[in-house]
């Protein structure tokens, strides 16, 4: 583990921190090296633990980066990755919009093959984690309570669930697909996992930062890429999926917790929705 105090600088007998490449709200991406990157945390958020502890369960299954080393540098914790290369698919279906079937159906089966691997004991259950944030969200009591309701009936599992995936933090290039970006990585069942990504392609609002690349998504069809991506992922899935609905609910309640403002009237009115037919 490096253990760097110098702002800038070359830890002991290793590379210089490079140019800043990515910035996202829990962390920042920096060069390191010429075959590396490190991913360093914002004050505030621990993601890097369960990022890290996913990554160890992923070596060898060749879906993700690598993972490097583990440090802290001013102070940041930080983990140096496998730099990979290639676009993510967003940026992919904004330059390509007639491929949207083809690269649904990558999604899918990179997504069936992170579910194929056993998730490590330490990482969080995503049951746990889905009830502390309908806990947070700003929800009537009867919207809580329906949500907690059905949670309460939904299965554990043993499954890596990456947390939130969706087409951006799936690298695409011509010899590998890498999945990244785990601070949110949990274990459950795939459903689990599956709802979450089918609400982020259907309902989730574009990020102001990405706008030109989410506009592409959407003019490549979010409602095509949502239907051919649960098609593929069911075809295959090696046992028929339980509980879509009572998940998807379970996750539209959770996803209020995160403040999407421009979500929320949509969202809300889902839930409602959801909560008639469930009682009907």
């Amino acid at each position: 583990m490096i253990d760097s105090t110098a702002g800038g600088g070359r830890a002991a007998g290793g590379p210089r921190i490079g140019p800043r490449i990515g910035v996202g709200r829990e962390a920042e991406v920096y060069a390191w090296g010429g075959d590396a990157v490190v991913k360093l945390y914002r004050s505030g958020f621990d993601g890097h633990r369960a990022e890290a502890t996913a990554l160890t369960g992923l070596a060898g299954h060749d879906v993700a980066p690598g993972l490097v080393d583990v440090l802290t540098w001013d102070g940041r914790p930080g983990l140096v990755l496998e730099r990979v290369a290639g676009a993510d698919m967003l940026e992919v279906l904004r330059r390509r919009p007639w491929q949207v079937r083809s690269l649904a159906r990558v999604l899918a089966e990179t997504h069936l093959a992170v579910h194929a691997v056993p998730a490590p004991a330490d990482l969080p259950d995503v049951r746990q984690v889905l009830a502390a944030r309908i806990e947070d969200a700003t929800l009537s009591r009867e919207l809580r309570g329906f949500a907690l309701r059905l949670l309460d009936g939904l299965p554990s599992g043993d499954r890596l669930c990456h947390g939130d995936y969706h087409p951006g933090n799936v690298m695409v290039s011509a010899e590998r697909v890498s999945v990244i970006d785990w601070p949110n990585a949990t274990r459950g069942v795939p459903e689990a996992d599956h709802t979450r990504a089918i609400l982020l392609l259907q309902w989730a609002d574009p990020l102001p930062t990405n706008g030109l690349v989410s506009r592409g998504l959407v003019a490549a069809g979010r409602s095509m890429l949502t239907r051919a991506y649960a098609l593929a992922y069911a075809a295959g899935a090696d046992r028929p999926l339980r509980d879509l609905e009572s998940w998807l609910v379970v996750h539209v309640a959770a996803r209020l917790s995160e403040g999407v403002v421009a979500e929320r009237a949509r969202l809300v009115d889902w839930l409602v929705r959801a909560l008639h037919a469930f009682e009907a």
